[in-house]
């Protein structure tokens, strides 16, 4: 038995892990038809998380410098901070899931939070 925790088995087996994956590119689509604008960074966006070799957050920020964590939500600024590209990175999967794409001034609204506090409501009850 490994006393090693997952993640850092992970990083040992980092030559064997895969890309990673983009879900729900539908609404990035969706969002550039609004905001075409966005369509060149979103898409730069998307060709270094395919490109990338994710096993961790620290992974996340060592390749894209402008991002948080919020009760598990990976915030990606895009285009110099105006639009925020709320995901969810699954790790273990090589997967990231585009939860919202928003502007600067939807995201300091602050309702996009609702969920994640939901989220975190039903983890604890």
């Amino acid at each position: 038995m490994s006393i090693l925790p997952k993640w850092e088995k992970m990083a040992i087996n980092r030559k064997a892990a895969k890309r990673m994956k983009v879900n729900h590119w539908g609404r990035a689509r969706k969002f550039i038809r609004a905001h075409r604008e966005a369509a060149t960074p979103l898409g730069n966006w998307k060709r270094a998380v395919i490109n990338a070799n994710w096993l961790s957050y620290p992974d996340i920020q060592n390749t894209w410098r402008a991002v948080d964590w919020y009760e598990g939500a990976v915030i990606f600024d895009i285009a110099g901070n105006n639009f925020r590209l709320v995901t969810i990175c699954r790790f273990e999967l090589e997967t990231v899931y585009i939860d919202k794409i928003l502007t600067h001034e939807e995201y300091d609204k602050g309702k996009w939070k609702e969920r994640y506090a939901k989220t975190r409501q039903t983890q604890k009850g």
